[in-house]
């Protein structure tokens, strides 16, 4: 397990040039060398008017993801093609990279891709590169050069320094040289990378494919629509045997007038839940839930899972929520993240409530320039807030109201 320190986009819809947190300018594919050095907090709220990029900020991690399990031109073709995600004038490779640090590791990782596509074909890795900070200086262990020849550079070993890298060779250049070496041995920080993009769990939830349950299936957490709650349902319910009920019992008391979760499991193979409700006598079962009580339900486990996902992404939660809901579901948020986790929480909301509760600088406001591209910007950089914290006047409790609007 690890957190993510930082990241950046170049050339990925309408993100031309964004850098959130910590980035390295010597390995970082852009023009401007002015990056933030603002590692991201255990929660990063994203926020700005719709169309400003937040939901492709998002999307760039199904898209590592996509790239891990079935190859860039897969990734590419599932958003209607390179063209279709290439940011409109732009120059340059489509690129991203990530600031990364394993739980009690020193040493951060840098990994960084960059891809390229020709006219008329299909696009290729122009060039991958896995290297460790130490100090001011970052040495990389394993580096791709020229997809086309897919020639690629590995150390013997994590910790060896540049001048011993051996040139390994590979025929795909297609797919990322991550997913090949993820099991080598001598670099165990593959297998969290990949651990953190392919679990990342639970972007812009939509209640109702989650109404048809189908226990029976698994799996160990959300989609990104929310088509297989059944599944994580399942899989809590596999994992937490005698413990089921007692697990449940805390999600109940989340839930709107929800007395108790019951488990059926005697009159068929797959399990069922159904829901005792306040006042009712008979068990209700999940198709007659509102959709608020849905998503409260789905956001609960992820947040009280024992073993919960390295990057857990809930964009606009307050949807369907009533105020009282959304005060809670906020409580139950810091209460989780008070202390450092295993876990990492990114917020993309349009709500006041949510940046109100977390400090300046861990808000991040997405606006268009004129161009039309994204820009962002530290909450707290903004200079009315840097002049209250540097006179050490902590901001109130509506400060985001009171300075920024709803954006």
């Amino acid at each position: 397990m690890g957190i993510l320190e930082g990241f950046w986009i170049r050339n990925f819809k309408s993100l031309k040039q964004v850098g959130l947190g910590i980035c390295f300018p010597k390995f970082v594919y852009i023009d401007d060398a002015q990056v933030l050095p603002y590692h991201l907090n255990t929660v990063t709220l994203l926020t700005g008017n719709n169309g400003t990029g937040k939901s492709s900020a998002i999307d760039v991690f199904s898209f590592i993801s996509d790239c891990y399990r079935h190859g860039v031109d897969f990734a590419c073709l599932k958003r209607g093609g390179y063209d279709a995600i290439y940011s409109q004038g732009g120059k340059g490779s489509l690129a991203f990279g990530f600031h990364y640090r394993q739980k009690d590791e020193a040493e951060a990782v840098t990994y960084a891709l960059s891809i390229v596509c020709a006219k008329n074909k299909f696009p290729f890795i122009e060039s991958e590169l896995l290297a460790y900070q130490r100090g001011k200086e970052s040495v990389p262990v394993f580096f791709l050069q020229n997809g086309v020849r897919s020639i690629r550079y590995l150390a013997p070993d994590e910790r060896i320094g540049n001048s011993e890298l051996t040139k390994i060779e590979f025929t795909d250049y297609k797919n990322l040289g991550l997913a090949a070496l993820e099991s080598h041995p001598r670099f165990p920080v593959l297998a969290s990378l990949r651990n953190f993009f392919e679990n990342r769990v639970l972007s812009d939830f939509t209640p109702d494919p989650a109404r048809g349950l189908d226990l029976s299936l698994p799996r160990r957490h959300e989609s990104q629509r929310g088509m297989n709650l059944s599944g994580l349902i399942g899989y809590v319910l596999k994992r937490y045997g005698a413990e089921e009920k007692t697990f449940f019992q805390r999600i109940a008391s989340s839930l709107p007038n929800v007395e108790t979760i019951l488990i059926d499991s005697t009159q068929t193979e797959k399990p069922r839940l159904s829901f005792k409700m306040q006042g009712i006598e008979q068990p209700i079962p999940i198709t007659h839930l509102s959709e608020g009580t849905i998503r409260l339900l789905a956001y609960t486990i992820l947040l009280e899972e024992n073993d919960p996902a390295p990057l857990i992404i809930l964009e606009e939660p307050e949807n369907g929520l009533d105020w009282l809901h959304r005060a809670n579901l906020i409580d139950r948020i810091h209460r989780t993240f008070e202390n450092p986790q295993n876990s990492q929480l990114i917020l993309a909301t349009h709500h006041s409530d949510f940046a109100d509760s977390l400090h300046p600088s861990q808000v991040w406001v997405f606006e268009k320039n004129q161009e039309g591209f994204t820009v962002v910007e530290r909450a707290s950089d903004a200079f009315v807030l840097q002049e209250m914290l540097e006179n050490n006047q902590p901001p109130d409790s509506n400060w985001f109201s009171k300075l920024f609007g709803t954006r």
